[in-house]
């Protein structure tokens, strides 16, 4: 039995090593520029940081564009995928797998030449517009920006989200159904009142990872706007990456710092919730 847990401990090393070096120590250097200032000489400087930074203009208005991308972006998520999920409950396996995975498989270089090509200045949107004499509208630009980018992240999460539904629900048992549709034939209440409580570890599964993937849409806004994109779509990750570049390593770690606690108190909270659910 020692042997067997010996040889066990010699599977995992090599991947706890791995999140040591590249995660955890990493996060503990970090935690280190967060109370201090300067490189060659450094001043520990206490909460200095981090009042620095909520004065910073720039991260407000990232901080702000992040929250708001998440709080629209990742509820119509998670409840379009549970939707479909429950409306193809029987039938998702009739269709292939990779047309649901592929928004999430394709490139973003190449994903982005689709969305130039249906919402650039000369796309088919604005074609479309054009046609029934309406001015063109930049779809791109400041104003719907934002917009746009929640759409990306919706057609590109959804139907992953939709697996992950799909398979938690058809892993119920038929009997919840059938036992409770003799007592009543709605199958609305059937959904409320059976499914959504049991398959709610999963619902809370998906939301934090559509909260990951949103950090995620970094790539499309770097790869669509650069380094300074529309003020409407400036999120933490471009302040992060813009102080990376300038070498402020103080100002990258607190943003980091905040960005790992706001995640972290989310977490908690949708975890004590799911608890008080799971009670009653």
């Amino acid at each position: 039995m020692e042997n067997k847990r010996a040889y066990g401990w010699y599977f995992i090393l090599p991947g706890l090593i791995g999140v040591l070096v590249f995660y955890i120590i990493p996060f503990f250097l970090s935690l280190y520029y967060t109370f201090t200032k300067g490189i060659s000489i450094v001043q520990f400087v206490g909460l200095d940081n981090f009042k620095e930074l909520f004065n910073n203009p720039a991260f407000m208005l990232a901080a702000k564009n992040t929250l708001k991308f998440i709080l629209i972006g990742v509820p119509i998520v998670t409840m379009l995928s549970l939707f479909l999920s429950l409306m193809m409950e029987e039938k998702l396996y009739k269709f292939p797998r990779w047309a649901m995975l592929s928004p999430m498989i394709v490139p973003v270089a190449s994903a982005l030449m689709g969305w130039q090509i249906i919402f650039g200045e000369y796309g088919m949107a604005n074609k479309v517009l054009a046609f029934f004499g309406n001015r063109p509208i930049s779809f791109f630009g400041e104003d719907n920006a934002m917009k746009i980018l929640i759409l990306i992240f919706i057609i590109k999460n959804t139907g992953y989200m939709l697996i992950i539904f799909t398979g938690a629900i058809s892993s119920l048992g038929k009997e919840y159904k059938e036992a409770f549709l003799l007592d009543s034939n709605s199958y609305l209440k059937y959904t409320f009142k059976i499914v959504i409580p049991l398959i709610a570890p999963i619902i809370f599964f998906v939301v934090i990872l559509s909260i990951v993937n949103s950090f995620l849409m970094f790539r499309e806004v770097y790869a669509l706007y650069g380094n300074m994109p529309p003020n409407t779509v400036y999120l933490l990750q471009n302040f992060m990456n813009n102080n990376f570049y300038k070498l402020n390593y103080q100002r990258l770690s607190t943003a980091a710092f905040i960005l790992v606690i706001g995640i972290s108190v989310l977490i908690i909270a949708f975890l004590r919730f799911q608890e008080k659910h799971l009670d009653h």
